[in-house]
């Protein structure tokens, strides 16, 4: 038992790497996604921004450690055992969790997590403690062990940040669009400037000189009491005279703002970019005590149990810890860098950037949530509160307004999710009321303030309109659901963890260390698995503008292999059921949902790929809804025949008779001639190896419908029960579908081939 404590220190140390490595992974998205959304620069500038700020936010963080060592509980009612117990609890359940977050890729706080990660596991330990037969205390002795109150007001003000960041992105951006309007470009000159040193002298003052007062409180030191003491006389006079320096800070980035506009450099892209470093900085600053607050509080209990001459571990009070502690700068760059590191090279941070992005664009696209009635009824709700709120102002002023939110030359870039006035917008609103809170000293959660005050600005901006607002609004409840569902599971987990470490200690240990490595390495899998199954970058994407000819290839492509899935998934369906074979049914119904999936991207990318046609050739954008429409017909009929032959032999009905099983063979192998014919003509780019019109058509639609009369004699005649009338006219009125649906793209492939050569007029596209 004498490497037990030290061991469990070794065990934290590692965690704590890990946990740096998966909270940065989780937080990326936080600084990343306003510049990133608005395409301000290469991935690889707006990266370098970043690790700037990073790295100088890590330097500036010491004053927010006292969170992780006392802000929940008190340590001088604990014992050592019980403080590593509680802190070990602590760093398995947040990676754990924060882990399994990214691998889905759902952005999570990670302030919420170690707040109530420390909250459970203190709480299963105090309990434990009080109920124990030598104390046997009152619950509400609870009180004196958890800080309820400070854990009240550390709660309170995170989720108070819900409300404060909406609303603040929103009313504060419904005025900078106003000013700027959407075509921003031609108000920089005046506008833009003014803005701009609004929002640089803001981020400057929050974040350089009171962060700096904040950290040199804590790092005075005999070689740097000249330069401090300088500092400490400077940042007086910034208190006693708050508006000269503000005036002072708003006149200098003036001046820089008109050098940049006047050289015809675009200054809101240095607000973003500039906007970026502050976030990260302010991210680093105040997040950085969830990732590392917790290892260094464990070694500095070690360090005071050691000095103490090393008692019993259950019996040697913790209250030293109670005292300022001064954490090393080494230690905070060392885990700055690690940041850094990971965010450069973790191919997890690309992966939950979708979600704020996707439900604050301002263009089209696939809504990522679907509705539900709580969405419906704040829309209506607000529908009429809106209404009603305008009839009281004069209508010419609102039509004034309404002039500044009107997209007159809407940017269509296709990654591109909003403008630069809306980034710069997102990060200055973020990075100061995070900075505020971390001069505060309280733990604001950077995912609650960046993620609300982008759904706050995007309302303000209409990119929550009536054709989309349902969507948004129930994509925005189910992540704050998500945060809430956080805290429980944290509290939760951390609790048992702390009562299994608590009593079976080695044992424990030994366990949970073989279950983080099973985590990772499920986690490892399963990303990978999901990374595998992404669907591939759309042909359409980076195509300017779409000739006939073009769109025709093209299409053509993409057609190919849902063909191929559809002519598989269709013989395992007839196999499946002639045979009663409930795995190849099921497998069948599987590969079904990825051709679905697969054939999202062209349903998504339809109002856009129209669009890309030239305007003199309006026919490419006909003849690529014509394709759609025919492979969405075969892709439908396939759903059916999947769902309903899979729902037969699952409910166990009677199965087929010898004369049903046989027809439904022999339909297979015409309908997959059929499906090998299209396929050849796909692939060579050539119908002229093929008879024309194909007489295997004709042969499909024959057997189709002597199946079709042998079945209503079977009915007549009682051989024939209604599941298996159902079923069977299911196969083959679908089975027919399809084969009309292929029909008409070999003819659509035929007559837009001959179009092509000849260039007749287009009357083959009206079907």
């Amino acid at each position: 038992m004498k490497l037990f404590y030290p061991s469990i220190i070794v065990v934290i140390f590692f965690l704590s790497i890990f946990d740096l490595i998966v909270g940065l992974i989780n937080d990326a998205v936080n600084f990343l996604n306003s510049a990133i959304g608005s395409q301000v620069a290469s991935r690889r500038t707006i990266m370098i921004f970043a690790s700037l700020g990073i790295l100088l936010g890590a330097f500036l963080s010491s004053g927010m450690m006292e969170v992780a060592r006392k802000g929940v509980f008190d340590p001088s009612y604990f014992y050592f055992s019980d403080i590593i117990f509680i802190f070990l609890a602590v760093m398995i359940s947040d990676i754990i969790l924060l882990d399994i977050f990214n691998t889905l890729g759902l952005p999570t706080s990670t302030t919420v997590s170690m707040v109530f990660c420390l909250l459970g596991a203190a709480f299963s330990i105090a309990m434990i403690k009080m109920t124990s037969p030598l104390n046997d205390e009152p619950f509400h002795h609870l009180t004196l062990y958890i800080k309820t109150e400070k854990t009240f007001t550390i709660s309170i003000g995170i989720f108070l940040s819900i409300i404060i960041s909406f609303t603040f992105g929103a009313f504060i951006h419904y005025f900078i669009r106003s000013l700027f309007s959407f075509e921003y470009e031609s108000r920089l000159k005046y506008i833009g400037v003014i803005w701009s040193a609004i929002s640089l002298s803001s981020m400057t003052y929050f974040l350089i000189v009171r962060g700096l007062h904040s950290t040199l409180q804590g790092l005075i030191d005999e070689n740097l009491v000249g330069f401090s003491s300088f500092i400490q006389h400077f940042i007086k006079w910034t208190h006693h005279n708050f508006f000269i320096f503000l005036l002072i800070l708003f006149s200098t980035w003036t001046i820089i703002a008109k050098i940049f506009v006047s050289l015809g450099y675009n200054i809101l892209k240095f607000v973003v970019l500039y906007g970026t470093f502050s976030l990260a900085m302010a991210f680093a600053g105040n997040d950085l005590v969830n990732f590392i607050g917790i290892p260094i509080a464990s070694i500095q209990s070690y360090n005071i149990w050691k000095e103490s001459g090393s008692p019993p571990a259950e019996k040697f009070n913790m209250k030293s810890l109670s005292g300022n502690v001064q954490v090393p700068s080494s230690v905070l760059i060392i885990a700055g860098m690690i940041m850094i590191f990971t965010l450069w090279f973790s191919k997890k941070t690309k992966n939950i950037t979708s979600t704020e992005i996707n439900l604050s664009r301002q263009n089209e696209g696939p809504e990522k949530f679907l509705s539900n009635s709580f969405s419906r009824i704040i829309v209506r709700f607000f529908l009429y509160i809106g209404n009603q709120f305008f009839e009281l102002f004069p209508k010419r002023l609102l039509v004034k307004i309404e002039k500044n939110f009107k997209q007159k030359k809407i940017q269509k870039e296709e990654n591109g999710a909003f403008d630069l006035v809306r980034a710069s917008a997102n990060l200055t609103i973020s990075s100061i009321l995070i900075s505020i809170a971390t001069v505060q000293k309280l733990p604001l959660s950077t995912t609650f303030v960046t993620f609300m005050v982008s759904m706050g600005t995007s309302l303000a901006d209409r990119a929550w309109d009536r054709e989309s607002a349902v969507y948004r609004v129930s994509g925005v409840l189910k992540v704050i659901r998500g945060w809430f569902l956080t805290g429980l599971i944290a509290f939760t987990m951390a609790g048992m963890t702390a009562i299994f470490l608590y009593f079976f200690k080695i044992w424990a240990l030994s366990f949970l260390i073989f279950f983080i490595l099973f985590v990772f390495y499920r986690s490892y899998k399963n990303y990978n698995k999901m990374q595998n199954k992404k669907i591939e970058e759309k042909p359409f994407f980076g195509v300017v503008n779409l000739t006939f000819e073009s769109t025709l290839s093209k299409t053509l492509d993409i057609l190919l292999p849902i063909l191929e899935y559809i002519e598989n998934i269709y013989k395992s369906s007839i196999e499946g059921i002639t045979k009663e074979d409930l795995k190849t049914l099921q497998e069948s119904r599987n590969n079904f949902f990825k051709v679905k999936e697969n054939f999202t991207n062209v349903h998504n990318s339809l109002v856009k790929v129209i669009r890309k046609t030239k305007n003199c050739e309006p026919i490419a954008g006909i003849l690529y809804i014509h394709i759609y429409n025919k492979t969405r017909e075969i892709i439908e009929s396939s759903d059916i025949i999947t769902n309903h032959t899979l729902f037969h032999v699952i409910n166990s009905h009677k199965p087929l008779q010898y004369q049903q099983k046989k027809n439904l063979r022999i339909l297979e192998y015409l309908m997959i001639e059929h499906f090998n014919i299209i396929q050849k003509i796909i692939r060579d780019k050539s119908y002229k190896k093929i008879k024309f019109p194909c007489t295997i058509q004709n042969q499909i639609l024959k057997k189709i419908e002597e199946q079709m009369n042998q079945q209503v004699m079977g009915i007549i005649r009682q051989k024939y029960g209604t599941k298996n009338t159902f079923l069977m006219l299911d196969i083959l009125l679908e089975s027919k579908k399809i084969t009309g649906s292929i029909k008409d793209l070999i003819v659509l492939y035929n007559n837009a081939l001959s179009h092509i050569s000849s260039k007749k007029d287009a009357s083959f596209l009206a079907f």
